[in-house]
């Protein structure tokens, strides 16, 4: 297996990994992905609320920063789109999102989020009345008040790491279905030489990617740097319903859990934090019991519908809620992208994209701004 040397080596095969090897492909690097397949990867569960204009953060560079992770969806499928690569299981579609506050006694906390929002994009999220929102939301239960943003979106984290599977193959990344068990380092110990594979053998590469998702600080490890980040379950079930839910908004608690609809009549509740599970990937009586309470307070209308599966996802959350995206302190050629929480599937594969022209030295385009400092490795201090 180490016959080949590639100009860069992404270890991690879920939607960050697989959005990074065809960034790098399409910028001219020959790529090597090896994909280990873990079960309970995030991007498998993934629910794919897009919807970067509510986010209630208030820092100005990181609200930039998430806007262009909205604009780089459709601009990214497109151009998977024109490599002959087959987006629809994707089903991107821009559907809206209903931000709820679903009780009074919520105010002191719905009221500076709603005054954040509107302030921020007053021609883009508006408060609606409640008959206006269960006509759009037929399901919808008792609500305090509510604010419509028409230009969210939503996508099927499955189907778009399949499109982008598809599109970095298209490009000529070599993709090895293996686990990465160690990483062989130079002399100096400063640069990483191969990665080391479960079923023998290693791959060598000029530069290496850490994007293992949850999994992310084993490799921290072996580099001898800390990388803070850990699994948090999230547990999602899927409902069949009655309803033509294809127009249906998402719904969006701001104290609760969310209902993203999808054709067919399919609904998705989710989703579950479970910070001390582990690796722990079963569904639970628990969490069921969790997402069908809160999924029936927030619509009661679905009372009715049958059930279709449960999945479950290890979100890679860091220590501050912030993602680790850059070089790693201390050595020369190896980068992270990791610790999206679950933000995975919004912000992946734009931050995919800022790190592959950082690793190439290549410019953005003049409107795809650079990731807030918040974002980079060494902000924890971190090295050897």
């Amino acid at each position: 297996m180490d016959d080949t040397r590639s100009d860069t080596v992404v270890v991690g095969g879920g939607l960050v990994g697989l959005a990074l090897a065809y960034e790098l492909a399409c910028l001219g690097q020959q790529v090597t992905l090896i994909d280990g397949s873990l079960p309970g990867r995030a991007t498998a569960a993934g629910a794919g609320i897009l919807s970067p204009t509510t986010t209630a953060d208030d820092d100005p560079d990181w609200w930039a920063m998430v806007q262009a992770c909205g604009v780089h969806y459709p601009r990214l499928l497109a151009r998977l789109a024109s490599d002959e690569v087959d987006i629809e299981p994707a089903q991107y579609a821009v559907c809206g999102i209903l931000s709820i506050g679903l009780r009074a006694s919520e105010e002191d906390w719905f009221a500076p989020f709603a005054a954040l929002v509107t302030r921020r994009a007053p021609d883009a999220v508006h408060e609606i009345s409640r008959t206006e929102a269960r006509t759009l939301f037929p399901a919808l239960g008792p609500v305090h008040r509510v604010l419509h943003h028409p230009g969210a979106a939503r996508i099927d984290g499955r189907g778009m790491a399949t499109a982008l599977r598809h599109g970095a193959a298209g490009r000529g990344v070599r993709i090895i279905e293996d686990v990465v068990v160690g990483l062989r380092v130079n002399a100096e110990g400063h640069r990483v030489e191969s990665a080391e594979l479960e079923g023998g053998g290693s791959v060598r590469g000029e530069q290496f990617a850490v994007c293992g998702g949850a999994w992310s600080a084993a490799m921290g490890e072996w580099l001898g740097t800390r990388l803070p980040v850990t699994p948090t379950k999230g547990q999602i079930m899927h409902l069949q319903s009655g309803f033509d839910t294809e127009s249906w908004p998402i719904a969006q608690p701001l104290l609760s859990h969310y209902i993203v609809p999808w054709s067919g009549g399919r609904v998705a509740c989710g989703g579950t934090f479970e910070t001390a599970a582990g690796f722990d990937v079963a569904p639970t009586a628990a969490g069921l019991h969790e997402l069908l309470r809160e999924c029936l307070l927030i619509a009661p209308g679905l009372a009715a519908a049958s059930y279709i599966e449960t999945r479950v996802g290890l979100r890679p959350t860091s220590v501050d809620d912030r993602p680790l995206v850059g070089r790693v302190p201390s050595w020369s050629n190896t980068w992270v992208a990791t610790g999206h929480g679950a933000n995975g599937l919004l912000q992946g594969p734009y931050e995919a994209r800022v790190l592959a022209h950082q690793m190439t030295g290549v410019a953005l385009a003049p409107d795809e701004p650079a990731l807030p400092s918040s974002c980079l490795p060494d902000r924890f201090g971190l090295g050897r």
